[in-house]
């Protein structure tokens, strides 16, 4: 963005100042902010390998297991820290912020909107919902990105047929490890050989020598890294188990991805209010910048002549004047962002965590074309959460606020968490190390930042179980957690689970599209029955409220008191009594009889239907 010499968008220090505040204010709130129930899941994952398990039969998981090797090797250093993940994902966050400002740097950004975009990347993922944190989605853009910025670097080389699959093999090995993250990045792998070979090889016969070089480089790095983690699994024993969820689990999985299609319609542009808005203007940005790199031209033909929309669009829309590089480097940035929103889109479910890349992507494509796009998402969270601090204060604002819908509020009011001044109070005792069991529970309830919801877990409730079923006696294999986000009490008690499935719900849920074991039963659920040691369940109240979101008084009357107290704990309005587990006898409710998890004593297994339904008429 030229002219107007001294505006906000054409300096480096204030962004430079911007961004050392809010690491400096950030990072220790982020550093002790709580796991997601994914995180938790993987530690309990790594310790049942280092105790001897097998991943996939000990501890169910849906997806490739290079995260769970890398939490593992974690777990082997620093225990089930939460800490040391942590401080790996700002490592690895960090080095996608750098690799995405290489990359706008040879697209033609300036050092002013580069800070700019840095400062932005600080201020979206250190406030960001604990759910969108050391996510495999942005563990993969790591090596992936690392791909790019290489591929991208040998533009300025020429290549012979055996430097091309040099070259084009040391990428091959970071998109391979990107893969046991996650298979989807093979379709973003896909994508950018494709934007980037004519313009790095060129045509005639040597050029498609060339090109197959390329291409025989790439396979055979990530052919190599892939058959080391066929041999890592096999050696482990996991193969037989990692064979049988990815044949018969998985394709059930993505039949609930179709059946989620229309909520993600709904949910496309709010995932980071007010960021996820810019994919309006960004997506038809990407198009253009795809096709004025050209990528059908070699690197002579670029270079010869502008870009087929430089020939025709005024300057002022358009950056004329970029060199070949830049729009062949803008080109694979946008084509990036491209297949990155559309796997997203269609190919997994409708989760924060999975846009959280395309959003970065989003900023450096607008840093390469010169666009301070970023500024207006600052000026309207500086508005939103400035009206959100006067309603603390204000009555009246409070109640025009409280006016607007639920769902308007949090799509274009969004309040920063820099303007939460009770969030902010907590800083200095993110600093202290020597904190106990107790206080740790506390101040990760105090710092979380997702609403309320039946995988996030109640720390300070969950730590209650936890001391109650110590007072049990509890060994290995005597306790099942229930629903998604009771499983953590494993590793406060530092037990093997009772069974296999961590996230239950989710399990149950795949299960109802058709899993079925040789007898025909639901896997899950006869699973359960064969946990002949096991003595008690870990229920969890929030799973009801999922069904009554629409009726508050009905939310409150499902985690309300009990009805029977002290022989039955369970709110006097339950719809589910007569299914697993809240059929079983409660003998212990957290918050003192008032919290959303409850012990049940196990008397009876395996009854009721694998997915409780809500009762008629909701």
């Amino acid at each position: 963005m030229a002219g107007f010499p001294g505006m906000p968008w054409r300096s480096v220090t204030l962004p430079r100042i911007i961004t050392v505040l809010l690491l400096l204010i950030g990072l220790p709130l982020f550093l002790r902010m709580p796991p997601w129930c994914d995180v938790t899941l993987y530690q309990l994952a790594a310790r049942n390998i280092l105790h001897g398990g097998i991943h996939y039969q000990d501890v169910f998981d849906t997806n490739l297991p290079g995260y769970v090797w890398i939490i593992t090797g974690l777990y082997a250093l620093f225990g089930d820290s939460t800490l040391a993940v942590r401080v790996v994902d700002f490592g690895i966050v960090t080095g996608v912020v750098l690799i995405l400002d290489r990359l706008e740097q040879r697209g033609g950004a300036t050092p002013a909107l580069r800070w700019w975009t840095i400062a932005t990347a600080a201020l979206f993922y250190l406030f960001a919902v604990e759910m969108v944190h050391a996510q495999r989605d942005i563990w993969m853009a790591l090596p992936a990105l690392a791909a790019v910025l290489l591929r991208v670097r040998r533009a300025t080389r020429q290549e012979t047929a055996f430097g091309h699959f040099r070259a084009a093999g040391v990428e091959g090995l970071l998109w391979g490890v990107a893969v046991w993250l996650k298979p989807h990045v093979i379709l973003m792998a896909a994508v950018v050989w494709l934007l980037s070979i004519r313009y790095l090889c060129g045509g005639g016969r040597s050029g498609w020598r060339k090109v197959a070089a390329d291409f025989l480089g790439n396979l055979g790095g990530g052919g190599i890294v892939g058959l080391a983690g066929i041999a890592g699994l096999v050696a482990s024993g996991a193969w037989a188990a990692f064979i049988d969820v990815f044949t018969r689990w998985n394709p059930k999985y993505l039949e609930l991805v179709w059946l989620e299609f229309d909520d993600r319609v709904a949910q496309q542009l709010f995932w980071f209010p007010p960021w996820s808005l810019g994919l309006v203007l960004t997506v038809p940005l990407a198009i253009a910048s795809v096709i004025d790199a050209a990528p059908w031209r070699s690197r002579e033909a670029a270079a010869a002549a502008p870009g087929p929309l430089g020939a025709w669009l005024p300057r002022w829309l358009w950056d004329t004047g970029a060199s070949a590089e830049c729009r062949w480097v803008r080109g694979i940035v946008a084509g990036l962002y491209l297949v990155w929103i559309t796997q997203a889109f269609f190919l997994q479910r409708g989760f924060q965590y999975v846009h959280v890349v395309e959003t970065l992507l989003m900023f450096a494509l607008w840093a390469a074309h010169g666009w301070a796009w970023v500024l207006i998402g600052w000026v309207w969270l500086v508005f939103t959460s400035s009206v959100w601090l006067i309603a603390d204060y204000q009555a009246a604002v409070r109640e025009q606020l409280e006016r607007l819908h639920e769902r308007s509020r949090a799509r274009y009011w969004p309040r920063h968490p820099l303007a939460m001044p009770a969030r902010l109070a907590l800083w200095p005792r993110c600093w202290r190390g020597d904190r106990s069991e107790e206080e740790r529970l506390i101040l990760w309830d105090q710092l979380r930042l997702h609403p309320p919801h039946e995988a996030v877990i109640s720390w300070q409730e969950l730590g209650e179980v936890a001391d109650y079923l110590r007072q049990q006696g509890v060994r290995d294999g005597e306790v099942i957690a229930w629903f998604d986000s009771p499983h953590a009490v494993y590793s406060l008690l530092d037990i093997e689970p009772g069974f296999r499935y961590m996230h239950v719900y989710t399990a149950l849920t795949i299960a109802s599209r058709g899993v079925r074991t040789a007898q025909g039963e639901c896997p899950v659920m006869a699973d359960l029955a064969r946990q002949h040691r096991a003595r008690f369940v870990v229920n969890d109240l929030e799973w009801s409220a999922l069904f009554h979101e629409h009726d508050p008084d009905q939310v409150a009357a499902l985690q309300g008191p009990a009805g029977n107290p002290p022989h039955d704990l369970l709110p006097a309005f339950t719809p589910y009594k007569s299914l697993f587990p809240f059929n079983q006898p409660t003998l212990f409710r957290s918050r003192q009889g008032t919290g959303r998890y409850i012990v049940h004593q196990l008397v009876t297994r395996g009854d009721g239907p694998p997915v409780p339904r809500p009762p008629a008429g909701e």
